[in-house]
């Protein structure tokens, strides 16, 4: 019997762990995943699994032939080609707070994204950054690509 109480118990803290942010705290939910792609965060890797809440410092990761898709809270839109490393570094967007408190840090380490902005770019321009290991890409509202990784021949 203690057996059986104890496997449960175990299957639920693991269903639990499936969506890593609790309904407070998710900066993006995952829309569209195909092939390989993992959510990773504090060291603790696991599938990406369409309908994830995930929470800021989440690294998003595809693998070849792979894809993901996310929507942020402020309707801000990221589809991360394969070979992607995405990190979400920081956010702040709440429906009626103050302008200045919105903002969104991203991390393109390695991969393509295409994002289309949302609101946090409409309530304050230059709020979205998105990092790779050559730029820093100040957004102001619009639709853009980003790619990181082997540099380019000249």
């Amino acid at each position: 019997m203690r057996v059986f109480i104890l496997a449960a118990a175990c299957l639920v803290g693991l269903a639990g762990d499936a969506s890593f942010a609790s309904a407070e705290d998710w900066v993006a939910r995952v829309k569209r995943v195909s092939g390989e792609a993992y959510v990773e965060r504090n060291g603790a890797r696991a599938p990406l699994v369409v309908g994830d809440r995930l929470p800021a410092s989440a690294v998003v990761i595809t693998g070849p032939a792979s894809g993901a898709g996310l929507t942020f809270r402020d309707n801000t839109r990221a589809a991360i080609g394969q070979n992607g490393r995405l990190v979400l570094a920081d956010y702040a967007f709440e429906p009626g707070r103050s302008s200045g408190d919105a903002r969104l840090e991203a991390g393109l380490e390695q991969g393509a994204a295409a994002f289309v902005s949302g609101r946090v770019t409409q309530r304050r321009p230059g709020a979205m950054q998105v990092r790779t290991p050559a730029a820093l890409l100040g957004v102001r509202g619009t639709t853009f690509l980003a790619v990181s990784g082997q540099p380019l021949d000249r």
